[in-house]
């Protein structure tokens, strides 16, 4: 079996472990909230932060891989918005948007480790610094302009959020202790480390938890174009940038993980924040969450050829 399908097994595994979690009402439904947020303000960040913090990034083409995974999300955006013409009510259209451009890093983060080694795991965790904020820059953009939500933030609200979102917080703080030789090893190091290994078992589980299979049936041919984008386009779009940027082997095996992982979560919070289609949002989640176990191997297959 291929080395990727066969570590993406226990994690799909544990996705449809949450599921069957919500389903069955062992978990309520309002305490993976709790799940989720002590996941993304305390978990992940101390995961990102023993990552980046103790990795060797010698030899690594950490500048030109940085700099094609960046602009992959541009080239998204772009295409996302020369799909504005198409008679598209603006929610649904925000929906589309979103699903085209957002990623879910979190499968990916639990996938580096296992099929791509040290030096996966390290470029992996490099990829949120640069992509949160642009992410969700334009995410908020769209929505505020085609979105239906009278609640409109202005640019020094969605600059806070930037600028103290935990996440690239973590990453800035693991880059510099890293630089400096920083917390490499005793008990704050220690500390993180332990705190980080909890992370993805719990934000797999709640991306499961979240699933909703009765909204696959919103706009099926929008749902189609969405899932298209997110699991056809982008990795093409990605692997090419890679090749024109040098990318090779582990590295642009990476960004084809990228470009091909599920649609996430944050997204249908957006929506339902900003007037977006929400339930489109949640059947593109829904959706692209069950074709990336296919997609994601056949696409890092691909690298191995180029």
């Amino acid at each position: 079996m291929n080395a990727v399908a066969s570590a993406l097994i226990p994690i799909f595994g544990v996705i449809a472990l949450g599921w069957a979690m919500r389903r069955s009402g062992l978990v309520r439904k309002e305490l993976w909230l709790g799940v989720n947020r002590l996941s993304y303000q305390a978990l992940l960040p101390s995961l990102l932060f023993s990552t980046i913090s103790r990795a060797d990034y010698a030899g690594l083409p950490a500048g030109s891989f940085l700099i094609a995974v960046t602009l992959g999300f541009v080239v998204m955006g772009a295409l996302c918005l020369a799909l504005k013409p198409l008679p598209v009510p603006g929610p649904a259209y925000t929906s589309l948007f979103q699903g085209g451009v957002r990623w879910n890093g979190f499968v990916l983060l639990a996938l580096a480790g296992t099929a791509f080694g040290t030096e996966g795991n390290a470029l992996a965790a490099l990829v949120f610094a640069p992509t949160v904020p642009l992410i969700n820059v334009m995410c908020v953009v769209v929505l505020t302009v085609w979105g239906t939500s009278d609640v409109k933030p202005d640019a020094r609200r969605v600059g806070m959020r930037i600028v103290t979102n935990p996440l690239i917080i973590a990453c800035l703080l693991g880059a510099a202790c890293n630089a400096l030789g920083l917390f490499q090893t005793g008990p704050v190091a220690d500390t993180a480390a332990l705190a980080g290994r909890a992370a993805l078992p719990l934000i797999l589980m709640a991306i499961g938890a979240g699933l909703d299979f009765s909204a696959l049936k919103a706009r099926p041919k929008l749902l189609m174009l969405s899932v298209s984008l997110k699991l056809i386009i982008a990795p093409l779009v990605f692997i090419v940038l890679g090749r024109l940027f040098g990318v090779e082997g582990v590295a642009l095996a990476l960004l084809a993980a990228i470009g091909s992982t599920p649609g996430a979560a944050a997204a249908y919070v957006l929506a339902a924040e900003l007037g977006g289609d929400a339930r489109l949002m949640a059947g593109h989640v829904t959706a692209t969450t069950l074709l990336a176990f296919l997609a994601m191997p056949f696409w890092i297959w691909t690298t191995s050829f180029l």
